[in-house]
Formats: structure tokens, sequence, C-alpha cells
């Protein structure tokens, strides 16, 4: 089997994980356009949690750094069937670094960089039995709670003289939070989570309603509450909480007809993640500074989201009829396999 043959798109490509990756991309530009706008010369108040940063705010990153260990997952389980070296994982990896160093230079909000870095470290744990290395990444995830439920004190509160523990203890969950993401998703893919929890529907139901009622408990007493350590309290305990809601609500309506085809849009937007991440980066650094001034901010806000979603779901969707990868997806994999792939479709096509 040649290298460009190894590379061609999987044909039992898993769609969900697509379509969940598209979902948190329309997260991720609902965050990231506050930061747009600040590039953009529009100066914003800070003060109490606003509704982006209750329901949104680090929850559709969780998402997208899951489904990055997924993928990481995948990759390495497909290249271990192929005989591959992990020179190619490697190597994947650097060039997504390269790729996230030149994005950071466009815009500092830049993940691909920390992706890269924490991808590499990936690799040191991936022999670690996935139940052991789930372990450690859910108690990390306690530690980070923790750690920033006791520091609200010390940063928002005006206590001085944070203890030395404390620091070292929110230093070392801040520095692990990505990784424990990434460990957290290649550890359910290789169980095959998504997979069982599609064949429980018992415990798909009780895991949504059970997640769902503490999140919908919690976010009702944020909204209501004028104490800013419970608010920010809350704030920190429900990031992992809403994550997972929001991944069984996309799972439960993946398993009905309706709601299939309502989040069907959502596939082509997801395997061109990595060209849709950059180009809500040019959207915001490069359109939105043209029309900031057009519409009271608000409204503006919630009109440039919509279309940049809109106009990347229609432009995704017809690209890969023609294509096998997005843009960047295909630069990506032929230096990563060091070999030119054919990224046209035969004329005779085939679905996407």
């Amino acid at each position: 089997m040649t290298e460009i043959t190894k590379s061609m798109p999987r044909k039992n490509r898993i769609v969900d994980l697509d379509i969940i990756r598209g979902f948190a991309l329309i997260g991720i530009f609902l965050v990231n356009i506050s930061m747009f706008l600040t590039e953009a010369g529009f100066s914003q108040k800070g003060g109490d949690l606003d509704l982006v940063q209750i329901f949104a705010t680090g929850k559709f990153y969780a998402i997208f750094s899951l489904l990055f260990g997924a993928g990481s997952a995948l990759f390495l389980a497909s290249a271990k069937k192929k005989n591959q070296p992990y020179s190619l994982y490697i190597r994947r990896m650097l060039i997504l670094l390269v790729i996230g160093i030149v994005h950071y230079n466009i815009w500092g909000g830049d993940i691909l960089t920390t992706y890269a870095i924490v991808g590499l470290v990936l690799l040191l744990l991936h022999k670690v039995p996935s139940k052991w290395l789930l372990i450690f990444s859910l108690s990390f995830h306690s530690l980070g709670i923790i750690a920033n439920i006791l520091i609200y004190d010390y940063m928002y509160g005006g206590k001085e003289n944070m203890p030395l523990f404390i620091n070292m203890l929110q230093l070392v969950t801040s520095l692990t939070s990505i990784l424990v993401y990434f460990v957290e998703g290649f550890s359910l893919m290789k169980m095959d989570a998504l997979t069982k929890l599609k064949n429980r529907p018992k415990l798909h139901a009780i895991l949504l309603v059970g997640l769902g009622s503490i999140s919908i408990v919690g976010v009702t007493v944020q909204l209501l509450s004028t104490n800013g350590k419970l608010s920010f309290s809350l704030l920190t305990i429900l990031q992992p909480i809403l994550t997972l809601t929001y991944i069984l609500i996309v799972v439960a309506l993946l398993k009905s007809k309706a709601g299939s085809t309502f989040l069907k849009p959502l596939q082509a937007y997801g395997r061109m993640a990595m060209s849709n991440y950059l180009g809500q980066t040019f959207a915001g650094i490069f359109i939105l500074p043209l029309v900031i001034n057009l519409l009271p901010l608000n409204v503006l806000t919630i009109i440039f989201c919509l279309s940049t979603w809109i106009v990347q779901i229609i432009l995704s969707k017809v690209w890969l009829k023609h294509f096998n990868f997005g843009p960047v997806e295909w630069v990506w994999r032929c230096l990563t396999y060091w070999s030119y792939i054919p990224n046209r479709k035969e004329i005779k096509g085939t679905s996407i």
C-alpha cells in the first residue's frame, strides 16, 4: 500500500464526531468574537458574568480539545494498523505547531500552538491503559476546580499573601488543563465510549437527565445570585458538567431522524475544522473592523456571528463536494505524509 493510499480519507469516518466538532466551532466563534471586537478597537467593559461566559466560555474549547484527543487516538490506531512509525504522528504535531505559530502572529488568541505541544506530550502517555489515563485526567480536573475556587479571594477578593501551595496548585492545574481534556478524549475514544453510549440508551438518558438537571440548577443560581464568589465557583464547577451535557444533547439529537437532519450541515463544517477555525480568525481580524460601526454592537455581533457560521457551513458543503479535504487539512496531510496527495474528487464523485 502506497503512502498516498494510506493517507486518503477513511471510509469508516465517524460522522458523529465531525458533527460534534462543527457544533464546537460555532461556540468557539461565539466566545472569540469578544476578543475580535477588542482587536477591532471596541473597548469592552469588564464586570459581572455575562451569558456567553456562563453558557459558552471554556465549554466549547473543552469539546474541541476532547475531540482533538479522540482524533489523536484514531490517528495512532490507524498508524499502528498500517505499520507506520510514530514519527508520522510527531511530524503531524510539528507541522501543526508551525501553523499555530503563524496563526499566533496574526492573532494572539491562537489555540493550535498549545494543541501541538500537548499533542506531543500525549504521545508519551498513549501506552498507559485507558482506565488509568481517565482516572489521572479526572483527578487533575477535580484539582483544577478546587484550585480555581481557592484562589478567588486572592485574585478578586483583595486578600493578600496567597499561600505557596495554592499558587503552585493553580499553576500546575492551569498548565495541564488542556492536556486533561486531551487525555479524556483520547481515553474515551480508545474505550469506544461514544458507540457504547449510543448502544445503551438508558445510561445515556440517566446521564443526560442527571447532568442536565445539575446544569439547569447551577446556571439558574448563577443568573440569580449577587454573590461573586458563589457565581465564580459555580462557573468553575459547571464547566465540565455543561461540556458533557452539550455533548449528550447532540448525541441524543443524532439518534432521531429530525435531529440528525437538523445537525447534518455541521458534518462538512466539522470535517474542515482547521480551515474554518482559521477562517473565523480571518473574518474577525480583517472583515469585522470594516463593519463594526454599521450597527449597534449587540445587533452587529449577532448578525456577524450568524453570517460567518452560515457562509462557512455553505462553503464547507460545496468544497467537500469537489475535494476530499479542506484546504488547510490537505496541506497538513501532504506535509505529514511528505507526499503529494490528490485532493480533487474524481468526476464520478463520492458521498461526503
